[in-house]
C-alpha cells in the first residue's frame, strides 16, 4: 500500500494530518524525503535496498537539512527515581517464573 501511495503521489493519504504535511513546507519536505527512503527500503530485490548504515546517514541528512540538528532532549528525573536506576535490577514481576526447572529423563511406566 505504501509503495502504491508513494508512486501515485498520494503521500498525504499516508500521513497523519496533525503532522502538518499540508500546511508546513518544512514538514512536507521531510516527510517526502523519508517516504523516498522508505520506498528504497521496500524494494523486493536485496541489492536495490540501502544498507542500514546508508539509511541512518540519509535520516541524519534529512534531519540536518531541515535545521533540526540538535535532537537532544533534557529530561528531569526525580532523585528517588535516580536511585532506582542505579540500584540492583528490579524485582521479578509476579508473572515471572523464578523456580528452577529440573529436566528428568522419561521413565517407563512401572505398571507396564
Amino acid at each position: 500500500m505504501a509503495i502504491n501511495k508513494i508512486q501515485n503521489h498520494a503521500l498525504h493519504e499516508l500521513v497523519d494530518p496533525f503532522l502538518g504535511f499540508e500546511s508546513d513546507s518544512k514538514v512536507r519536505n521531510m516527510i517526502t524525503d523519508v517516504a523516498e527512503l522508505a520506498f528504497q527500503c521496500l524494494q523486493s530485490e536485496r541489492d536495490m535496498r540501502p544498507s542500514m548504515e546508508k539509511v541512518l546517514e540519509n535520516l541524519k541528512r534529512i534531519q540536518g537539512e531541515n535545521g533540526d540538528t540538535d535532537n537532544t532532549e533534557e529530561v528531569e528525573i526525580p532523585a528517588d527515581e535516580v536511585v532506582l536506576l542505579k540500584s540492583d535490577p528490579p524485582p521479578l514481576s509476579p508473572d515471572s517464573v523464578n523456580v528452577n526447572w529440573i529436566c528428568r529423563e522419561a521413565t517407563p511406566n512401572a505398571s507396564s
